[in-house]
């Protein structure tokens, strides 16, 4: 954070939607204050000059006042937890938020607009013109404290994420500009251009209505649904390319509810792999994303249409596995055999079920017996075998007992 914001709080963990609020009404109340001393001071000075442009400045000002109150409402709603009918929180309040200040922005903007054309075509001209010169400067201050509040307003938005801050951080920057404008158009007003300050007017009008359009826009496609940033699918793809045994990526899609973010993703990861080594690698990958993104994932795994070297390894190997297995008749049966490869060697895990009544000393023999074999026809790797007893009708062995039984 800027050493310029340092009276920023820290309230906390800003995923959590209470916490947002804080920051919400911080931004608001700040908004709230300032806004309505500017409108007072625009106003009357408007009003006393006669100037078109001062007035729509100040009521432009008033407008921003109305939007805070927006922000309350919208973050007072984004607080609530989930419920029956929300389950995903009430997150997207913001965005229904930003849209009606994008839509008060609009309205404000037209009103103006059909004011200043009036004024244009009547030719009215300032009164008290002896005084211009310092309601230019004073209106100049105003842009300046506008700034400063659309500054503060856009550290908040960035430290919570927040587009609906930084909605109101662009509504506080529109001010400020069309501040500037202003004091142009009453200069010029006092120096023989009175048509300087409908123009001005204008100008002001037409960039309070683009701001509202492009906030409108901005809001309309969340809350409609948009297709995740470039920026976030590279960091997604970056992440999966850095995580083992993951073949590639396909049909991103990102949920956005305000605070709480669901990335869903279609990974691809080896057809010949078992079903839990695949759901390991697919924790691994949700775990990173979170880490990083603090994103909540969806991963529908995908078996890779892929034939490559390594599948053809990993199917080879289970083979030699398999094949030792089926001729050691103290084996019944076995399962749960998984293979996970990380560095230099594999690591091998094996249930193996056994004769109940098999004596400690056997079972280590084979164990001993087996990993030999194993490292000799499989090769260098780590071997984990675990042993279970065998029960009687057990469906699991029948097939297997079968089959040990003929040969």
């Amino acid at each position: 954070m800027s050493k310029s914001f340092k009276f920023i709080p820290d309230y906390g963990e800003t995923d959590d939607p209470k916490i947002r609020a804080k920051y919400g009404y911080l931004e608001a109340t700040v908004s709230i204050i300032g806004n309505t001393l500017l409108f007072l001071l625009k106003l009357i000075l408007g009003l006393y000059i006669n100037s078109i442009a001062l007035i729509a400045d100040g009521v432009h000002s008033l407008s921003d006042t109305a939007t805070s109150g927006v922000v309350i409402f919208g973050f007072r709603i984004a607080a609530k937890k989930p419920d029956k009918e929300h389950p995903h929180g009430h997150g997207r309040a913001e965005y229904i938020s930003t849209l009606i200040i994008a839509i008060l922005l609009i309205i404000v903007g037209l009103g103006f607009i059909q004011q200043s054309i009036e004024r244009i075509i009547t030719g009215e001209t300032l009164i008290h013109g002896e005084f211009a010169i310092l309601i230019s400067i004073i209106v100049i201050i105003s842009a300046i404290v506008k700034e400063v509040m659309a500054r503060y307003s856009n550290a908040l938005a960035k430290k919570i994420d927040s587009d609906v801050l930084k909605a109101d951080a662009w509504h506080h920057r529109s001010d400020a500009i069309s501040s500037i404008g202003v004091s142009i158009g009453i200069l010029g007003s006092r120096f023989g251009f009175p048509i300087l300050d409908p123009i001005f007017g204008l100008s002001v009008s037409i960039i309070i209505i683009y701001v509202g359009i492009r906030l409108l826009k901005t809001s309309s496609n969340f809350l409609i649904g948009k297709a995740p940033d470039e920026k976030i699918i590279k960091k997604i793809e970056e992440i999966a390319e850095k995580t083992d045994n993951i073949k590639g990526i396909h049909d991103i899609s990102l949920h956005d509810y305000g605070a709480k973010k669901i990335l869903t993703l279609h990974v691809e990861v080896d057809s010949s792999l078992q079903l839990d080594e695949a759901h390991k690698i697919a924790d691994n990958l949700e775990e990173k994303i979170k880490n990083q993104t603090k994103y909540s994932t969806i991963i529908h795994l995908d078996p890779s249409s892929k034939v490559s070297k390594n599948s053809e390894d990993m199917l080879e190997k289970r083979k030699v596995i398999n094949t030792i297995l089926e001729k050691q008749k103290e084996i019944k049966s076995f399962h749960k055999v998984s293979i996970i490869q990380s560095g230099e060697k594999d690591k091998v895990k094996m249930h193996l079920v056994v004769d109940k009544d098999m004596p400690i000393q056997e079972s280590h023999d084979l164990c001993h017996a087996l990993k030999l074999l194993l490292i000799k026809q499989y090769g260098f790797c780590d071997i984990d075998i675990h042993f279970e007893p065998c029960i009687n009708n057990c469906k699991m062995c029948t097939l297997s007992c079968e089959k040990k039984s003929n040969l």
